[in-house]
């Protein structure tokens, strides 16, 4: 329904929590961040979206592991951004990486 500005507010409230009661390191604090990330690439904030998508990335490895199928998604999430900001190569480059994760967690068959 195009209410960004409210849903960013919402993830961020979310987050503060989540920062208090989890730690920086859990995957749910990841997913917050993950969840800002696409919120503000609608928004059409590329490099805010990329930041807070990285720090999702860093956070679900460490947290989820490399082979997760949130790590794919952020992957994806973080080529989709590179593509908005005429990066193709690189954004090619997190397509095949959320693609070679989904293919081993999921199966060819998903």
């Amino acid at each position: 329904q195009g209410k960004h500005a409210e849903a960013l507010d919402k993830f961020t409230t979310a987050l503060e929590i989540e920062l208090k009661a989890l730690g920086p390191d859990h995957p749910d604090v990841g997913k917050s961040y993950a969840n800002m990330g696409s919120i503000l690439c609608l928004q059409g904030k590329h490099a805010e979206a990329l930041d807070k998508l990285t720090t999702a990335l860093e956070i679900q490895l460490k947290a989820l592991g490399p082979d997760h199928p949130n790590v794919a998604t952020t992957y994806s999430n973080i080529g989709h951004v590179l593509v908005t900001q005429g990066k193709h190569a690189e954004a090619l480059d997190k397509f095949t990486t959320a693609l070679e994760i989904e293919l081993k967690a999921l199966g060819p068959d998903h």
